[in-house]
């Protein structure tokens, strides 16, 4: 007999600014492998994410291009920056993700929708991304913004979020 087993669900955070810090710990605790992608080697430190089972000092674009991307993994792209933020969402949404989630404003996605529409990705696409971040839990702190994000993932990995639902009930 062979009994198949689903990967274990894993996080990459794109960005390793304050609120990867707790989300790795919240992501940990949850028993999710968490890898850290962030360009600014100052920042992806082993001594900033004692707990990240991977930490990658590269482009995120270029990295998540070479990595095996499945249903079981979730992208939080949290770097505020169009620089880092762009590329990688037009990589990742060409790939089949359980989750990607980019931190900004109504507005800032809203004219990050755009322009990654001009750069040639779909609205199919561009409907993949959860943003703003997180579920609305009114929070404004680190710590309460990654609560809110990882309460998303989960969410949406057991379809429970809206966006899931209406996903779900077009199949």
């Amino acid at each position: 007999f062979i009994e198949g087993y689903a990967p274990p669900p894993s996080l990459i955070i794109v960005g390793a600014g304050h609120i990867a810090i707790a989300l790795t710990a919240f992501a940990k605790t949850l028993n999710y492998h968490v890898t850290i992608i962030d360009a600014r080697s100052a920042f992806a430190t082993r001594e900033r994410f004692p707990n990240a089972d991977d930490i990658l000092v590269e482009w995120p674009d270029e990295v998540l291009e070479q990595m095996d991307l499945n249903p079981s993994v979730s992208i939080a792209v949290l770097t505020h920056d169009p620089k880092f933020d762009e590329p990688t969402l037009e990589v990742v949404l060409k790939k089949p993700l359980g989750y990607v989630g980019a931190i900004g404003s109504r507005k800032t996605s809203e004219e990050r929708a755009e322009r990654l529409k001009q750069r040639g990705l779909t609205d199919e696409q561009l409907s993949h991304i959860h943003a703003p971040i997180g579920l609305n839990l009114g929070g404004r702190a680190p710590e309460e913004i990654a609560l809110a994000i990882m309460a998303e993932i989960v969410s949406t990995r057991y379809s429970k979020d809206e966006t899931a639902i209406k996903n779900w009930s077009r199949k």
